[in-house]
């Protein structure tokens, strides 16, 4: 019995998928410098600031990659993720002085809070994987 055959990726859509694992790879280094600002037993945390400035890194690295996975099967996709990152990047710049005088338990709810709006971000994770796969991308 013979296997069916297994058809090449297509470059475009592959290109695009490597666009995207670098796209989240800078989204997760950008959100464990914020996490960084929460103590822990361990540590006392980072200074917010620094914080925050690590995520702004985070976030510029993510939305240079944003072209190269924008193909036309993932343009709403794509918008969604550009408009999350606005909106992260905004929340995250008010951060410093909004946590100044904070005790750690609200200045942790406003790092989620930033965190929060990248949750857009996983519904074109799902839709990249699918059209990587040859499947249409759910809606």
């Amino acid at each position: 019995m013979r296997l069916p055959r297994r058809r090449a990726p297509d470059a475009d859509v592959q290109a695009a998928w490597e666009h995207f694992a670098r796209f989240a790879r800078a989204l997760d280094e950008g959100s464990r410098a914020l996490l960084a600002s929460v103590p822990t037993a361990r540590r006392q945390g980072v200074p917010v600031q620094a914080a925050v400035a690590g995520f702004l890194a985070g976030l510029e690295a993510a939305r240079a990659e944003l072209p190269g996975w924008a193909l036309p099967a993932l343009s709403a996709e794509a918008e969604a993720a550009a408009a999350a990152l606005a909106a992260a990047e905004a929340r995250a710049r008010r951060l410093p002085a909004a946590t100044r005088d904070l005790e750690f338990e609200h200045r942790n709810q406003l790092v989620g809070e930033v965190l929060d709006e990248l949750d857009g971000v996983r519904r074109a994770e799902a839709a990249v994987r699918a059209l990587r796969r040859g499947r249409r991308a759910p809606r």
